[in-house]
C-alpha cells in the first residue's frame, strides 16, 4: 500500500495544510512535500510504460513533486475532494500532458490508429464478436501483416488514449485504492468509480488468457514489454500487439457504458 515515507510522514497534515495556505509559510510548504512526495513516486512506477521511452523515472517523479506543489497552492478542501486523490489526479495528468507534449507519435501513426479504431468497433457491432486480425484487413482493405505492424506501432498512443479515457470518464476513477481510501466523501462519485470500476473487471475478465496476462503484468506487475516478453517467451513485438488489442477491447467496453 502507497504510503508516505516514514522519515517525513506528518500525524496532521490537513491541519499544516491549513495553516501552509494561510501563512505561505515555506517551511511548512518544504515538509508537505516530502509528506506528499509519495504520490508523485507512486504515479511514476504505475506510468513508467508511457513515460518511460522519454525520461527517467527520477526525473518523472521531480515533475510530480513540482506539481504537488502546486496543487498545495491550488487545492480546495470546500470543493469536497481529499488532497490526496486531487494530488494524485493532477500528477497523473501532468504525466499524460507531458507525454503528449514529446510529439512522440507520427501524424501517420495517430491516423493509423484512430482508423484501425474505429473499424475495430465497427467489426465488433456488426459481427456481435471480437473481429480477427483478417478480418480487420480485409474490412480496412490491407494486408494482415500490416495490422500486426499497426497494432505494434501503436501501443503507446492506444494506451495514452485509454488513460485519458479513464480520466476524461471520471476524473480519479483510475486512483488505486491504496492512494483513495475505501471511503469517499461524495457518495455519488464513489458509487459512479465503482461502476466504472466494475466495467473494468468485466473488461478484462472478457480478454483473453494471454491478453488478461499481459494486462496483469503491465498494470499491475508494473513490468515492461521486454520483461513481459521473456515472460511469455515471446517476442517484444508480439507482446505489443496483444497489449495493444487488449487497450482496444477495454476502451470499446468503457466508451459503450459512457455512452449508455
Amino acid at each position: 500500500m502507497a504510503e508516505p515515507d516514514a522519515r517525513y510522514k506528518l500525524e496532521n497534515p490537513a491541519e499544516l495544510l491549513a495553516q501552509y495556505q494561510q501563512t505561505g509559510d515555506a517551511e511548512l510548504r518544504n515538509m508537505l512535500v516530502m509528506h506528499y512526495s509519495y504520490i508523485a513516486k507512486s504515479v511514476a512506477v504505475q506510468m513508467r510504460g508511457i513515460t518511460g521511452s522519454f525520461a527517467q523515472v527520477e526525473d518523472i517523479v521531480n515533475e510530480g513533486v513540482l506539481t504537488i506543489m502546486d496543487c498545495l497552492d491550488k487545492y480546495t478542501p470546500e470543493k469536497g475532494m481529499k488532497f490526496e486523490n486531487y494530488a494524485y489526479m493532477r500528477v497523473r495528468n501532468a504525466n499524460i500532458d507531458f507525454v503528449r507534449k514529446q510529439d512522440w507519435v507520427p501524424r501517420r501513426v495517430r491516423r493509423t490508429a484512430r482508423e484501425v479504431s474505429e473499424a475495430y468497433n465497427a467489426l465488433s457491432t456488426q459481427l456481435m464478436r471480437e473481429p480477427s486480425n483478417k478480418e480487420l484487413a480485409e474490412y480496412m482493405g490491407v494486408e494482415p501483416a500490416a495490422i500486426q505492424k499497426h497494432l505494434a506501432e501503436m501501443n503507446t498512443g492506444a494506451i495514452l488514449s485509454f488513460e485519458e479515457l479513464l480520466a476524461g470518464a471520471m476524473p480519479g476513477a483510475a486512483e488505486p485504492a491504496s492512494l483513495t481510501g475505501d471511503g469517499d466523501d461524495m457518495p455519488e462519485k464513489g458509487l459512479m468509480q465503482s461502476e466504472l470500476r466494475q466495467q473494468l473487471v468485466e473488461a478484462i475478465e472478457a480478454l483473453t488468457e494471454k491478453e488478461r496476462l499481459v494486462v496483469t503484468l503491465y498494470y499491475y506487475e508494473h513490468l515492461k514489454l521486454h520483461e513481459i516478453a521473456k515472460v511469455m517467451g515471446v517476442s517484444e513485438s508480439r507482446v505489443s500487439q496483444t497489449h495493444s488489442k487488449a487497450i482496444l477491447k477495454m476502451k470499446q467496453r468503457i466508451t459503450a457504458y459512457m455512452a449508455g
